[in-house]
């Protein structure tokens, strides 16, 4: 949902960059994990609106404390995607290939730019693509058999 990118305060509130498309889903008494936690934090505070949102959270009431969250991310719970749309996690370690067959590479990480979304595809011998998602450049994406179809000239990519 989001990613904390400071402190605000002394009492643990967190500036955050938005990752989601759906901040409706940010409101006080949301839950939320902090990456590779299996325990919620409940949203207490809310500022949006502003130049950036800032959020409590249940557990974090220091400055001290809201700093060294920084970098981490704000996941909430799954929710049913439409048909076409996929997640972070499950389009990071995808193989790619060319509409021939061709290897590319593999998704290494997954970035907004702007309001798109860029894939990292790392090649074996570790030079990097960068490929925008859009639906002109991406042509199948596969998650049953780990795979991605990307149209686009390596040489236009990099």
């Amino acid at each position: 949902m989001a990613r904390i990118a400071g402190a605000k305060g002394l009492q643990g509130a967190l500036r955050l960059e938005l990752l989601t498309d759906w901040p409706e889903g940010l409101a006080v008494g949301a839950r939320l994990y902090l990456d590779g936690e299996a325990d919620a934090h409940t949203v207490t505070g809310l500022e949006a609106g502003g130049r950036s949102t800032v959020v409590l959270l249940e557990g974090v009431a220091t400055r001290d404390q809201a700093a060294r969250l920084l970098g981490r991310y704000l996941e909430v719970e799954s929710r049913t995607l439409p048909d076409g749309a996929y997640f972070w996690h499950q389009i990071q370690g995808l193989r790619v290939t060319d509409p021939h067959g061709g290897e590319l590479g593999t998704v290494t990480e997954v970035f907004r730019a702007g309001e798109n979304e860029v894939y990292v595809i790392t090649g074996a011998d570790g030079a990097e693509l960068l490929v925008p998602a859009l639906r002109s450049v991406v042509r199948e994406i596969d998650l049953a058999a780990g795979r991605m179809v990307v149209d686009y000239a390596a040489e236009e990519v990099r």
